[in-house]
């Protein structure tokens, strides 16, 4: 029933067209600034990767929200839950915690911490339960927010010194999130209910960041750094690259409200538009300039626009819709839109 709702919002929305536009930003020396983002009403809410700063940016004016420490790579997306926005951690040991009424800043630190890299994304539940895939570990991360716990899902057993590296995954509104994988790897299907998890598909090259959930029901990603399209069969646990006639150098996919879905350019020149009903692609803006780790995820906004945030950039990347007033169904907006990347 969820998906057939969803359908016919799609349908209803086919004929409306996005176009590129972009957004300056004061200009700071931090390299990759931001990788991921949140929206809340009007607000677009930007994860720190480098920057010491939190990006609040409204259609009147952008702030920078605290004063946070000026490591590498530190948390990488994030979620909304009960009023706060979270960073998820790739190099530092602690959830980053923001109030959206007071906007004060805190840290969840974890028990036992890691010396490298370890994590690269992740999911939350509505139940509050952050699922992280592995970036050179051996098990998934599981943060409860209720509590601020962390536990371990191990993906193999300790004597064999396996080190996972995955960088992207979904949750779909069944209740199963599907970790993408990076090189050679096979995608992970968990149940978060039962937190039983299998390999699904064959062994894939894949580098997808981020994905979503087209109207047929399958999922679709832009790769990063491979040729082509991600796709998971999820009636028959099937994965594939389509498309590999383009290397898209995405940092991220977002969906339209006219059911397309659009590339975050990061190292690619284009932005890409895919129809996965039509399955037909083209390119709706190319840039005039090389610049790679350009833009890194961004948030699908309830209004029908997409909003990317910079990396290397120093402007927003905006895809705007042509008419005005629209407003996407919260559990919609919730299911398919929704993402943490």
């Amino acid at each position: 029933m969820a998906l057939k709702k969803y359908y016919d919002y799609i349908a209803f929305n086919r004929d409306i067209k996005y176009s590129v536009f972009f957004e300056p930003l004061p200009s700071v020396d931090t390299i990759h600034k931001w990788v991921g983002a949140q929206s809340k009403n009007d607000c677009v809410y930007a994860i720190p990767n480098d920057m010491n700063a939190v990006l609040k940016h409204t259609p009147k004016d952008n702030s920078y929200l605290g004063d946070l420490e000026n490591d590498l790579f530190k948390w990488t997306g994030g979620c909304l839950w009960k009023g706060s926005l979270y960073g998820f951690p790739r190099t530092s040991n602690c959830l980053l915690k923001m109030s959206l009424d007071t906007e004060a800043i805190q840290y969840i630190h974890m028990e036992k911490g890691y010396s490298k890299e370890h994590h690269y994304g992740g999911i939350c539940t509505k139940a509050g339960i952050i699922y992280q895939p592995p970036r050179d570990s051996d098990h998934i991360l599981v943060w409860n927010l209720k509590t601020g716990s962390t536990r371990k899902i191990h993906l193999s057993p300790k004597s064999q010194h396996r080190e996972f590296r995955y960088c992207g995954s979904i949750l779909c509104p069944n209740g199963y999130a599907y970790l993408l994988p990076e090189l050679a790897e096979r995608v992970i299907k968990l149940n978060t209910v039962t937190e039983e998890w299998e390999f699904i598909g064959d062994r894939i090259d894949a580098m997808t960041f981020d994905a979503k959930i087209a109207v047929d029901g399958n999922i679709y990603g832009f790769s990063a750094y491979c040729d082509g399209i991600l796709k998971i069969d999820v009636m028959e646990d099937d994965v594939e690259m389509i498309h590999k006639e383009i290397n898209p150098g995405a940092y991220g996919t977002k969906l339209g409200i006219n059911g397309h879905l659009y590339s975050i350019p990061g190292d690619g020149d284009y932005v890409w538009d895919y129809d996965p009903l039509t399955d037909s692609l083209k390119s709706i803006y190319e840039f005039p300039y090389k610049l790679n780790a350009k833009y890194a995820g961004g948030a699908s906004l309830q209004n029908g626009g997409i909003c990317a945030v910079p990396a290397r950039e120093n402007k927003l990347l905006k895809l705007k819709i042509d008419i005005e007033g629209i407003e996407v169904p919260d559990k919609i907006y919730g299911d398919y839109f929704l993402d943490y990347y």
